[in-house]
């Protein structure tokens, strides 16, 4: 479990728990069978609200995309 008051960018971090009521990884966004489904969800760009499984990704698609 991440401790989000330590997490350095948490503005574009996808938080999911597990419910285990239902057996299923939630999340604002949406709820994943599989924890490999969850952690591949974990960062979303604000612009686009595409979906990407590192930071690094993340940045990465910043830059190609949405710098001018």
């Amino acid at each position: 479990m991440v401790d989000l008051t330590k997490l350095k960018y948490k503005v574009n971090y996808n938080h999911y728990t597990y419910n285990f009521k239902t057996k299923r990884y939630e999340s604002k966004e949406a709820t994943y069978s599989s924890y490999e489904q969850a952690r591949a969800n974990q960062w979303k760009c604000e612009k686009c609200y595409k979906l990407f499984a590192t930071l690094k990704q993340l940045r990465l698609h910043k830059l190609e995309y949405h710098s001018y």
